[in-house]
């Protein structure tokens, strides 16, 4: 091919440029939250004491935990969707708001009373939560997996995992407005139990679905 037909070719190419990275992912991380919305308004609804709710402690420091984890995995998605770019203090920083919590639950069972403690990591939802957590977590997951196949992640599992870990602690804050638990216990074990499906899930998927 001659330079003149090289450069003619080059300057008929009509691809638009792609988007940048946050706002393809955000854009994306919204829309799942909004489908994870309206599946909670029309499968289980609001908790109807959420006003009472909204100012309890153990809510309060509930909601402070998952922002927590969705600051860090949605940190460690923006690096991670870039070719050659590792997850920097990701990985470390979810492992501590992990244990964060679990410190919390396992204090307040050690000084809750023997005879109820089985309340405190039970409460009266233990059969339904995690599944729900996981439930809502879905479209979140289906559509960071969707733009992070149209970028360059070269840590496959490892993004999947990110991507799992930050639609499970967003589905969990938006499954926060229907459940009316408010032990920290049962945060430490049903919250994080689904938060982990979500994440091991995203793994598989993301070993699988965001190989180049």
């Amino acid at each position: 091919m001659k330079t003149n037909d090289l450069i003619a070719l080059l300057a008929s190419d009509t691809l638009q440029p792609q988007r940048p990275v946050r706002q393809q992912l955000l854009r994306q991380l919204v829309f799942g939250a909004v489908v994870c919305g309206v599946l909670l308004l029309a499968v289980f609804g609001l908790n109807p004491q959420m006003d009472q709710m909204a100012v309890h402690p153990a809510f309060i420091t509930k909601m402070l935990w998952l922002t927590a984890l969705m600051g860090f995995s949605l940190y460690g998605l923006f690096r991670l969707a870039r070719p050659g770019v590792g997850p920097g203090h990701t990985v470390l920083g979810i492992v501590l708001a992990l244990l964060a919590m679990l410190s919390l639950g396992m204090l307040q069972l050690l000084q809750t009373d023997s005879a109820v403690r089985s309340g405190q990591w039970m409460g009266g939802t233990w059969e339904v939560c995690s599944a729900s957590i996981v439930a809502l977590s879905l479209p979140v997951l289906g559509a960071l997996l969707w733009a992070l196949r149209h970028l360059a992640p070269t840590r496959p599992a490892l993004t999947g995992a990110v991507a799992g870990m930050l639609a499970g602690s967003l589905a969990a804050s938006i499954y926060s407005l229907h459940c009316p638990e408010t032990s920290l216990t049962f945060f430490a074990l049903w919250y994080e139990g689904g938060i982990a499906l979500v994440s091991a899930l995203g793994a598989v998927l993301g070993a699988r679905w965001l190989r180049w």
